[in-house]
């Protein structure tokens, strides 16, 4: 008896065992997709972080080899907004949260600006908490990798609410995760991950127009919540295209679709709702900063047709990790790349149009996504009329939708090859596309003068085109021969979008990450507060990991105050128009600059002569930098007892401009503060939110010199406090709460109704 009781528990124990491989083995494959293309990380000890770019170009990093005999190679140039914009933003967003402060406020930059204003600060990533368990470089590679590994899972997930089988659907989500545009923009680290929840999204959307259960429409707005905490908000835009046409396609296929669809809308609004800290503050932004009066030039704006090739070879223009690149724009538009492999199986995947609507749907989806990218009349009409911010925005990022619609045509197109025998009139038809468009480019760009680049750059593409219709046509031998060929061709693609994204993306040591050099040891080492300009030795914002301040600053959106008074700055002339994204400072010589607390001047060595030295003083050098030191730089706060008040802000900066207006002991408001006998002034940027204290009693602030910030004090000896507390937060706090209060009532709702 005991041995029989043994016998079936074991058998019972193997058979559990089976069947939990089986529904493992898909997500088994992913990771190991996953950890291969990471293996640098895992293996090497490396970061997904251009650490070469910090320290292989710049001064005063450059002045170091640190452990090359010539400096620093630098394997990819153009991902610059990684170290000197991303990086910093997040990570001092997540130090604030572990500090346990909210991350409202960025004092380091453009004389302080909001930072969870900005989106891709992205404080509130669904994987914030990553940054309380590890390192932040540690935490930060992690972010990384989580977010290819979810847009897999997401997609295989879609798939297989689809009907795909589990290892097809499961190529179908290795090819998105790992598509040109997740793989571009992976160091961004909020693009792919924003991306990530694009098939998420559309998989309880979908549940729910079918089923109507209330958890699947829940789905839908943690899901949009997480999208929005990302870090790239353009990305719902997409998502919500990609939405909209899936529910076009449902309308006449489930009953109560209307209803549902009605019902449907809540839980978008729901998911909003619970996003609303992030949005409300970054619509007061948006309001408020240079962007919307900053156009995306229409060059940049959408996707030359020429690139056209890029989606079967990436490097037919060159790469700029070969230094030979020679294409309109530049790398980061070759998103449209999914492989040939991948896009042969999609083409494959179309045979299925007449039976399955979710192919009909996928093409559209592809469709919808060119038209937008490529400049079309819609396109156009759109940019134009400035229709969803497109103005300034980059249009062809859609083609985060062609990579998914591929990516999932390819999960049937897999099925299809596995479960049946095609015919093969059907494998030259997907054959001809990638072909033609490749042969169609060689002859038609056979003038320009880097033609044999190009031809060069087609080889490998035209022979994994050669092997990928070698391979579908032994897939009509059956039996063994077709399994093999099969799991050659996952091979095969797999090396071609890992090829893609090796050579695009750079690993580094961790000691590249902002090392220390002498220089940035003085600068910390003086008294604060003060601020520096140096952009003509550090580029903008690289400084802001060594928690040094200054008035320069790179921001996509920044408060416009800010922008004008860098530009009026910059060119003596009160109208000046606001400056670009890039606050840089050229005017070194400007009296404002000392009207700003700006103590130190970064400069190379070889133009020390170019500061007048009645005004300036050496104060450190190390090899080819020199830290000059500014003796009329005034104080971050002071005390003054005469202002006037101007309302005009063209004559505002006409008198701060005047090298006579005593700006060190007088100051211009915008506002009669009424009966006072003295102004406290901060040259801290002026921006709603700020709340004054004196002796604990909140006090108005006055917008003083154009864009900072004076209050009025009593007489006699004070506390004074400054404070952000922004209602646009606190509002947006509100709204998360009661969003997540009405989910929780309906889930609840559920679960009580059978």
């Amino acid at each position: 008896m005991d041995m029989k009781n043994l016998k079936t528990k074991l058998s019972l124990f193997f058979k559990t065992a089976w069947l939990a491989r089986r529904r493992a083995g898909p997500y088994l494959l992913i990771i190991i997709a996953v950890c291969l293309f990471f293996w640098k990380v895992f293996i090497k000890g490396l970061i997904p972080f251009p650490g070469d770019f910090v320290v292989g170009i710049y001064y005063p990093w450059l002045d170091y080899k640190w452990g090359y005999s010539t400096g620093v190679p630098v394997k990819n140039p153009i991902i610059a907004d990684v170290p000197s914009f991303i990086y910093p933003m997040q990570t001092y967003a997540m130090e604030l949260m572990k500090n346990g402060q909210w991350p409202l406020w960025n004092r380091f930059i453009l004389g302080g600006a909001p930072l969870l204003a900005n989106f891709q600060s992205a404080p509130f990533t669904p994987f914030f908490f990553l940054y309380f368990l590890f390192d932040k470089i540690t935490a930060w590679s992690l972010q990384i990798i989580i977010a290819h590994l979810l847009a897999a899972v997401f997609a295989y997930l879609l798939l297989k609410e689809w009907g795909v089988s589990k290892i097809s659907s499961a190529i179908g989500g290795i090819i998105f995760a790992f598509s040109g545009y997740n793989l571009i923009w992976s160091q961004w680290n909020g693009h792919t991950l924003a991306a990530s929840f694009i098939p998420l999204i559309l998989f309880f959307q979908d549940r729910w127009l079918k089923k109507g259960r209330i958890m699947d429409g829940a789905g839908v707005s943690v899901a949009l919540s997480f999208q929005l905490f990302s870090g790239y908000p353009q990305t719902v835009i997409y998502t919500a295209v990609a939405a909209a046409v899936l529910c076009l396609f449902r309308v006449f296929e489930y009953k109560r679709i209307i209803f549902r669809t009605v019902l449907l809308q809540l839980f978008y609004l729901l998911g909003l709702g619970l996003a609303a800290t992030q949005l409300l503050t970054g619509k007061e932004l948006l309001s408020l900063s240079q962007w919307m009066s900053e156009p995306h030039p229409f060059e940049w704006a959408f996707l030359p047709w020429q690139k056209v090739i890029t989606f079967f070879a990436p490097d037919y223009f060159g790469s700029h990790v070969t230094r030979n690149y020679w294409g309109p724009q530049d790398y980061t538009s070759n998103t449209g790349f999914v492989g040939i492999v991948a896009f042969v199986l999609a083409s494959l995947g179309i045979i299925l149009i007449k039976k399955r609507r979710e192919i009909s749907y996928l093409v559209s989806l592809c469709a919808a996504a060119l038209l937008l990218s490529f400049p079309t009349v819609i396109s156009i009409f759109l940019w134009q009329h400035n229709i969803l911010g497109m103005r300034s925005s980059s249009a062809h990022r859609a083609l985060v939708l062609f990579n998914l619609g591929v990516a999932l045509l390819a999960g049937f197109g897999l099925d299809l090859l596995i479960k049946y025998k095609v015919k093969t009139k059907n494998i030259i038809r997907v054959l001809f596309i990638p072909g033609l468009t490749m042969v169609g480019f060689t002859l038609l760009l056979r003038e320009t003068p880097k033609y044999l680049v190009g031809l060069r750059n087609l080889v490998l593409p035209l022979g994994i085109l050669i092997a990928t219709g070698l391979l579908l046509f032994l897939t009509g031998s059956g039996g063994k021969i077709k399994k093999a060929a099969i799991y050659l061709l996952m091979v095969l693609m797999i090396f071609e979008i890992f090829r893609f994204g090796w050579k695009f993306t750079p690993f580094s040591p961790k000691s590249f990450v902002y090392p220390v050099t002498p220089v940035l040891e003085f600068l910390n080492s003086r008294q604060k507060p003060f601020r520096i300009v140096g952009s003509r030795v550090i580029p903008v914002n690289l400084i802001m990991p060594y928690k040094v301040e200054s008035l320069e600053g790179y921001e996509t959106m920044r408060p416009l105050l800010i922008s004008k008074f860098i530009a009026v700055l910059n060119n003596n002339s009160s109208t000046a128009n606001p400056a670009g994204r890039y606050g840089i400072i050229d005017n070194y010589t400007s009296r404002l600059l000392d009207l700003v607390n700006t103590k130190y001047y970064l400069t190379l060595k070889k133009d020390i002569g170019k500061f007048d030295p009645k005004r300036f003083t050496l104060a450190f050098e190390d090899k080819s930098v020199a830290i000059l030191e500014s003796k009329t730089a005034l104080p971050r706060a002071f005390m003054v007892y005469d202002w006037e008040v101007e309302k005009d802000g063209i004559k505002i900066l006409d008198k701060l401009l005047d090298p006579k207006y005593p700006f060190d002991k007088k100051i211009i408001l915008e506002e009669d503060p009424g009966d006072v006998e003295k102004m406290y002034f901060i040259s801290d940027a002026y921006y709603p939110g700020w709340k004054a204290y004196v002796d604990g009693k909140e006090t108005k602030i006055y917008r003083a010199d154009f864009a900072f910030r004076a209050i009025a004090v009593p007489q006699g000896e004070h506390e004074i406090k400054f404070e952000y507390k922004p209602e646009s937060f606190y509002n947006g706090l509100k709204i998360s709460v009661l969003s997540l209060v009405i989910l929780l009532l309906l889930l609840g709702l559920w679960k009580r109704k059978p």
